[in-house]
């Protein structure tokens, strides 16, 4: 992952219809301990898979979203924060 200074800024307001949705959904889910999952995605939005797939594509296409490929498949999680959702996890 590159260090702070070299990650660009987006500002999520720009964000619009289910890329906020998809978009908020990882930031609050990343409350209950990090990266989040599709299927975790799918089970809160209650969005179809197409929908949700292409969201995560473009989020983190604009790099909004880091994705880490894991052994239990595509991790998802904010790429910058300029706050802490819980004390554990550090501001990035």
């Amino acid at each position: 992952m590159p260090a702070d200074h070299q990650q660009p800024y987006v500002d999520t307001q720009t964000l619009q219809g289910t890329d906020t949705y998809v978009y908020e959904t990882v930031a609050t889910l990343e409350y209950q301990g990090g990266p989040v999952t599709r299927d975790q995605i799918l089970s809160v939005t209650d969005l179809d898979d197409a929908v949700v797939r292409e969201g995560l594509r473009r989020l983190t296409e604009s790099q909004v979203l880091l994705e880490t490929d894991t052994d239990g498949g595509p991790r998802y999680e904010l790429a910058r924060r300029d706050w802490s959702v819980t004390p554990d996890i550090p501001n990035r």
